[in-house]
């Protein structure tokens, strides 16, 4: 299942303009898309765009912002109905394959890349958003660890590899079943955690 706009709060014209925006900034990155550009995709004028952004760069913003609020908004549908980490851990990884499969492969750069737009506001608005969005993945993943530092690292390492991996997939053509590329990726990050035998080594310094 992809991640699509999430249209809580907003008017169907404004989710219209969302998606093709996020369609034409993943297909040709911040810098060459244009407002035009924009309005093409979503079959709109240029007045009606302006009357919902006044900027690319804010319409950058409610594109990414968008976005991680309905990753996040998917993650606790995933919280709702895990039973054990395990569960937490191969519904995480699906949720990001489904990132990389929603759209072109640029798709994670977009959300997770640290595009400068030259507006600082916008920009300083995407990293506390992103932040945010790794905070709950991380407590998400570990709800019993002592370390918010330590978790959060070892969910940002999980968003890493899992989007290198998924894009990795596709670009050699798909070649394990999707299911056995999850449950691979899954089964490898829990390779790392500690058990009642094997107890963690190494601790992140405060």
């Amino acid at each position: 299942m992809s991640t699509s706009v999430r249209t809580a709060g907003c008017d169907p014209q404004r989710g219209r303009l969302l998606t093709a925006a996020r369609t034409a900034f993943s297909a040709y990155g911040y810098h060459a898309t244009t407002m035009d550009t924009v309005c093409a995709v979503a079959e709109v004028t240029k007045p009606v765009l302006y009357r919902h952004f006044p900027t690319k760069s804010a319409l950058y913003r409610a594109v990414v912002l968008n976005y991680l609020d309905g990753l996040g908004h998917r993650l606790r549908e995933a919280a709702d109905t895990a039973t054990a980490d395990a569960d937490r851990v191969r519904g995480t990884v699906e949720i990001l394959f489904d990132l990389v499969e929603s759209g072109p492969h640029s798709t994670p750069d977009l959300v997770f890349g640290s595009t400068a737009v030259g507006d600082h506001a916008v920009e300083a608005d995407i990293a506390a958003a992103r932040a945010g969005f790794m905070t709950a993945l991380a407590a998400h993943l570990h709800p019993r660890d002592s370390s918010p530092a330590r978790s959060r690292l070892r969910a940002a390492g999980l968003v890493g590899a899992t989007l290198a991996a998924a894009s990795e997939w596709h670009r050699l053509g798909r070649p394990l079943a999707r299911t056995s590329a999850l449950d691979t990726l899954a089964g490898w990050y829990r390779s790392g955690e500690p058990t009642a035998n094997c107890p963690r080594r190494l601790a992140l310094r405060r």
